[in-house]
């Protein structure tokens, strides 16, 4: 154990389960929803729109469809 925590261990284990006892119904709730695998795969698919959109952005003619769709896909983040 680092020492330099020795003398906080009662914080930090504080702190900790605050933010657990914060996390649990958060994933609880999402879990009931039966959000989990749709909130993943909406995130890998913004991550891979993204990709896509700078390799789009590399081809001069398709630059400006590429910033408008970097736009709209800024737009649906923001939802």
């Amino acid at each position: 154990m680092d020492k330099s925590w020795s003398g906080n261990s009662t914080q930090l284990l504080q702190e900790i389960d605050w933010k657990m006892s914060r996390i649990e119904p958060i994933l609880q709730q999402v879990s009931v929803d039966g959000l989990i695998e749709e909130a993943y795969e909406i995130h890998e698919m913004l991550i891979k729109v993204s990709q896509l959109l700078l390799i789009l952005q590399q081809d001069l003619k398709m630059t400006p469809l590429a910033n408008g769709l970097s736009l709209q896909l800024q737009s649906i983040q923001e939802q």
